[in-house]
């Protein structure tokens, strides 16, 4: 079905069906919100997805969108029945496999897809098309309450974006709405009313003019996705683009799709944005998505790390304590921990947003100095909450949203910034040498580039291959504990005593720099334990405040 089709359909589905005023009275309270991840139903684990193509007309005016979704997929087992997400606010129209139309029931946000004949067999190959039309949810307060939002510039032109990640995409089309399962690429055709531009993940391939003004706008992702990723930003943008050759030599089409209004602001933060690539290129190895681009679009909400498009809402604003654009530098981080390394269960989601957050003060030490790589940290830990682990220490999976398998109760911020300190401590663990080798390996992409599922478990065995050692009691005991551990320093006859606690039985083996008059000595605490002779010199712990502990 071409776009223009699409769109006469959805023209003829709203007058025969009266859909405007009858779901316009739909209470937001009784609409689906469920959360992405937990457990994999059999009629999805049995699928693997290949490729989406996504036929989308926006109508602003009415707020509506109607939609043909085209899955291919890869069955693992034989399966008579399998199943997609799709907000239960939606109105599905016909659903078919292979061709051929069939009975699907939509309830409860989930479209039961029976096989036809012939279909749903073991190793073979599964297309199913779903055409929709709704209103979708809107975003009560994007980025972190996601949906659409419906806004408009400082002109008064439509300006309009999606964010998902809380919720899934499942919000505004149909998938398989899961963080373990990324089709390896993703088609995207938007018609949007005259006057506008649609901006989105991957390569533009071309636009195409219709009737009234109206444009079609054909994007498509070369890489796998994760469904949250994929991003609606329409508003008339105007663009800032130029090439930038990697690390690696590769060059990199890099994109700022900003509203008119903000054209000499555009200007200044792109060469930031530029900046910023060449730092987290040096850090965390070359950018992933060269064959598609970097982009950056101005957004009405905050940000969020879409692969390949990051929307940034930051109002030009930078940070009130260091001369940089915060937002920025935290989302393009995620194009690396997020995009390229994702997280095989929500219950890691630390890996995204602790690394990612960490990215900002190894900027800020590269920019500005080490002064203000401490500050940054200083100013971390402040925020940290401390209320609970921030990794799975049970079976994942139990659990839909970020906290899934034993870590329900662990607040957003400390995914961030206690995720950044544990970050932060192993660097002081380990070393410098090895610690910038062992970035680049947590960040290496898969199988021919590709982007690749992490668990926190890999990353640890990772790391203490790259140290030369078992890390495991360090990531036990302060990512997968609620309490942290508590150092206890005494000075008995002129030696000063240190001694590491901690809430579980885990020996804690964390070594010790203390400032002795201005000698500084890193103090090794096998079996938790370490000593020191002090005599009657002044001394301090931890002086440039390396260490994660109790305070």
């Amino acid at each position: 079905m071409n776009p223009e089709q699409l769109t006469n359909d959805i023209r003829r589905w709203f007058v025969q069906f009266a859909i405007l005023s009858v779901l316009a009275s739909v209470p937001l309270l009784a609409l689906q919100t469920e959360d992405s991840g937990g457990p994999l139903r059999a009629d999805q684990a049995c699928f693997d997805v290949q490729h989406y193509e996504l036929i989308l007309v926006v109508v602003p005016e009415s707020k509506k969108i109607g939609a043909s979704l085209t899955m291919t997929a890869r069955m693992g087992e034989a399966s008579k029945q399998i199943s997609l997400d799709l907000d239960s606010r939606f109105t599905v129209r016909r659903v078919t496999v292979g061709g051929a139309e069939v009975e699907a029931s939509h309830k409860e946000g989930r479209i039961e897809i029976p096989m036809p004949q012939g279909q749903g067999l073991a190793n073979q190959e599964l297309q199913v098309n779903v055409l929709y039309m709704g209103t979708p949810r809107e975003a009560p307060n994007a980025p972190w309450v996601g949906g659409f939002t419906w806004a408009k510039t400082p002109s008064g032109a439509d300006w309009i974006s999606t964010t998902c990640q809380m919720e899934g995409a499942d919000l505004w089309w149909p998938c398989k709405d899961h963080p373990s399962d990324k089709p390896e690429s993703f088609d995207l055709k938007v018609t949007v009313p005259a006057g506008l531009v649609c901006a989105s993940n991957g390569r533009l391939m071309g636009v195409q003019e219709g009737g009234n003004g109206a444009r079609t706008f054909h994007w498509h992702t070369s890489m796998p996705i994760a469904n949250y990723s994929i991003s609606l930003n329409i508003a008339p943008y105007e663009t800032i683009s130029r090439t930038v050759e990697g690390i690696d030599g590769d060059m990199i089409p890099v994109t700022f799709w900003h509203l008119p209004e903000n054209a000499e602001k555009a200007k200044v933060l792109f060469e930031e944005i530029v900046d910023h690539l060449k730092h987290l290129e040096s850090v965390c190895g070359p950018y992933p998505f060269h064959q598609d681009k970097y982009g950056v679009v101005e957004t009405p909400h905050l940000g969020m790390e879409h692969q390949t498009i990051i929307g940034y809402g930051n109002n030009y604003s930078g940070d009130p304590e260091f001369d940089y654009d915060w937002l920025h530098h935290h989302e393009m981080s995620h194009e690396w921990w997020s995009n390229l390394l994702t997280c095989v269960d929500w219950a890691d989601f630390w890996i995204h947003e602790g690394l990612g957050t960490y990215m900002q003060a190894l900027y800020l030490e590269s920019r500005f100095g080490p002064e203000a790589y401490r500050k940054k940290m200083a100013i971390d830990w402040g925020r940290i909450g401390f209320h609970g682990a921030i990794a799975p220490a049970a079976p994942r999976g139990t659990q839909s949203m970020y906290f899934a398998g034993g870590v329900p109760d662990a607040p957003g911020g400390d995914i961030y910034f206690k995720g950044s300190w544990v970050v932060h401590n192993l660097r002081w663990l380990i070393g410098d040498e090895d610690f910038f080798k062992l970035l680049r390996e947590w960040a290496r992409p898969g199988k021919e580039g590709k982007p690749r599922f992490v668990s926190t478990d890999e990353l640890i065995q990772v790391a203490s291959r790259q140290a030369g050692q078992d890390l495991g009691w360090y990531f036990e005991v302060v990512l997968k504990q609620k309490e942290l551990p508590r150092l206890v320093a005494e000075v008995k006859n002129g030696v000063l005593h240190l001694e590491w606690t901690s809430a579980g039985k885990e020996t804690y083996d964390m070594p010790v720099e203390v400032l002795v008059g201005d000698k500084r000595v890193r103090v090794e605490c096998p079996g938790g334990e370490g000593m020191l002779p002090v005599a009657e010199q002044e001394w301090q712990l931890d002086p440039d405040r390396w260490l994660i502990r109790r305070r």
